[in-house]
């Protein structure tokens, strides 16, 4: 009997008929219509089961694991994919100046935030002054401060920070690199993200597993259908589903940067922020991933 494989978004847009098992009613059902699949759900149930198991001792959930910087590197070691390497962990603001003493380049952010709020990229000028690279502009070492300061206010998140190293774009331009986010199931990719951080703000482009550009619903006001893809797409999507294919659960972010040494891995995202948000095409598709990879892993 041969395995069922799932299509690309774009293919499914086109010929919803190839998962027709997903409409898929059932008499014990009479008088009601059957729940398609859905990613918010499962993501839901996924949370519930993360959660539970942190209450159980002696007991590790995959989202600690992957929130646990020396598993992760463990792992990527054993696969042989670089992590961002880390400068200088877990310090407070108030020891920014010491901490940046002979690093002339890094990127600064939060140990416990979301998106890039708080994450500054820096190229040392001179001893107070750094050329940031999303700002496009030079900050001296009490404007990074009082920016920092206010991020943590607004956003409420800790006062533990970390120095990374900086990575570069393939162009050699001195720029943030830009960030690509594989929604993977157990070794296959069903969406990626590419972001884009800019002086004005953070820019959005999604694409399929084929790299064919699709909406999502999601950021759908932030979208620019003029960013780059990247210049070795198949090298990111291999890491991706690799490194997917190694993780102990069902579904997992996988964020890659594209760097001038190749695939570098950013972080593994177990839970990514507004999961509810896509779309009703885009929910029901990753949906049905998570159902036929669970189904794999059952086998």
């Amino acid at each position: 009997m041969s395995e069922l494989v799932i299509p690309s978004f774009c293919d499914f847009l086109l010929t919803p008929e190839q998962l027709a098992w997903i409409q898929a009613s059932h008499p014990a059902r009479k008088g009601t219509l059957p729940a398609p699949p859905s990613f918010r759900s499962a993501m839901d149930a996924l949370v519930r089961r993360y959660q539970r198991e942190e209450q159980q001792a002696g007991v590790y959930s995959f989202a600690e694991l992957a929130g646990n910087r020396g598993w992760v590197a463990s792992q990527m070691n054993a696969l042989e994919v670089p992590t961002a390497k880390i400068l200088k962990d877990d310090f407070s603001l108030q020891h920014l100046r010491d901490v940046l003493q002979g690093v002339d380049a890094c990127v600064i952010k939060p140990k416990e935030a979301h998106s890039s709020r708080g994450v500054l990229s820096l190229k040392r000028v001179d001893e107070i002054t750094f050329e940031c690279l999303q700002l496009r502009c030079r900050l001296r070492l009490v404007d990074i401060l009082e920016r920092l300061y206010q991020e943590m206010r607004e956003h409420q998140f800790p006062n533990h920070w970390q120095l990374e190293e900086l990575l570069l774009p393939p162009s050699g331009l001195l720029r943030p690199v830009d960030d690509f986010k594989f929604y993977a199931f157990r070794g296959r990719v069903g969406l990626i993200l590419q972001v884009a951080r800019q002086p004005e703000g953070q820019y959005y482009r999604w694409y399929d597993r084929d790299w064919h550009p699709v909406e999502t619903g999601k950021y759908a006001d932030a979208i620019d259908p003029a960013l780059l893809p990247p210049r070795d797409p198949e090298a990111l999507l291999y890491v991706a589903e690799r490194v997917s294919a190694a993780l102990p659960t069902p579904f997992c972010r996988v964020d890659l940067y594209e760097a001038r040494q190749g695939p570098v891995l950013g972080e593994l995202t177990p839970v990514p922020g507004t999961y509810h948000a896509f779309g009703e095409q885009a929910d029901l598709y990753l949906g049905a991933m998570f159902e036929l990879d669970n189904a794999a892993a059952d086998k």
